[in-house]
């Protein structure tokens, strides 16, 4: 098993994709991987729609605000979030509820895919009621977002992330900690502008 920061960081959110095939047996894993994520009362108000037929795939690109590059993933998995299943529970915050758990079976979702070698994008921008109606989804349950599952034509390069001492607060908001070195580490901003100031002075010393 690979370990699972190397995976996460190595994640891309691929839109370019081969027309290669991806098995079923790969196609399971994921949802499988998709099904263990934690939900609000462990209600697990998920479904998953494979979609593999061109002329749907088709369709879906075009509900997605015409992304017809998607087209080109091996499948594309829609998840879906039975709301009404939460909102039993938890009234009108089980539609975050929804959202959150969806969310996180997406993520272990495309987690397992980096794990088979495979790629993934995340869609989650497209018209909702479009798409109830091209997978016959009935108007109380949600579509929450579209996870496109193939193999990368090209790899995108590694997008910029915010240093990790600048997103944390401790005890209260904007509360921040007087020594990140500390507590941080290697990822403290102060240590990489050292590591990188120390890299530029032995360049223009190198003979």
């Amino acid at each position: 098993m690979q370990d699972i920061l190397k995976l996460i960081k190595s994640r891309r959110n691929v839109k370019d994709f081969t027309p290669q095939f991806v098995d079923w047996d790969s196609i399971s894993k994921i949802i499988d991987a998709g099904r263990h994520a934690p939900s609000a009362g462990n209600v697990q108000n998920w479904k998953f729609v494979v979609v593999n037929d061109i002329g749907k795939k088709q369709q879906i690109a075009e509900a997605c605000l015409q992304q017809y590059e998607i087209t080109k993933a091996a499948a594309h998995i829609v998840i879906l979030g039975e709301t009404e299943k939460m909102t039993r529970y938890y009234g009108s915050r089980g539609e975050l509820y929804t959202i959150q758990g969806c969310a996180a079976a997406a993520q272990n979702m495309m987690i397992e895919a980096q794990s088979l070698g495979l790629a993934t994008g995340w869609v989650g921008a497209f018209d909702e009621s479009h798409m109830q109606k091209i997978l016959g989804v009935p108007n109380d349950v949600s579509v929450q977002v579209v996870i496109t599952v193939g193999h990368a034509a090209k790899n995108p390069s590694k997008p910029p992330k915010y240093p990790l001492e600048t997103l944390i607060y401790f005890n209260k908001w904007r509360a921040k900690i007087r020594n990140p070195t500390k507590y941080f580490r290697e990822y403290s901003l102060m240590i990489r502008k050292k590591v990188e100031q120390g890299k530029d002075l032995l360049k223009k010393i190198k003979p």
